[in-house]
């Protein structure tokens, strides 16, 4: 009966241990699952990261372009107003020199 109760105890400790091994492993496959899953979502969201700061570039060159484009026509209108108005003057003191000198 002792011997009954011993050899109980004895695959008692021995389902133990298995149950402790297969926790543990079990565990460990847990962990490498969560570690490649994070892996992956960092992995993907570096991914993600690279193709929109390439189209916040695309979109800024595009930006740039247009506004220069705006900022030329605006000089090129600016340019022409100076440029007349100096014509409008160089014409008015010629008018005044001509003027003193047949007056």
């Amino acid at each position: 009966m002792i011997n009954n109760i011993i050899d109980k105890i004895k695959e008692s400790e021995k389902q133990a241990k298995d149950i402790i091994a297969s926790s543990k492993k079990e565990s460990a496959e847990i962990i490498e699952k969560t570690y490649q899953k994070a892996n992956n979502q960092v992995h993907d969201g570096e991914l993600k990261a690279k193709k929109l700061l390439k189209e916040a570039g695309s979109r800024a060159r595009e930006d740039v372009a247009v506004e220069k484009i705006e900022i030329e026509g605006e000089y090129n209108k600016k340019i022409k107003s100076i440029v007349e108005d100096s014509q409008a003057r160089e014409e008015k003191a010629i008018k005044i020199l001509t003027d003193r000198v047949l007056n």
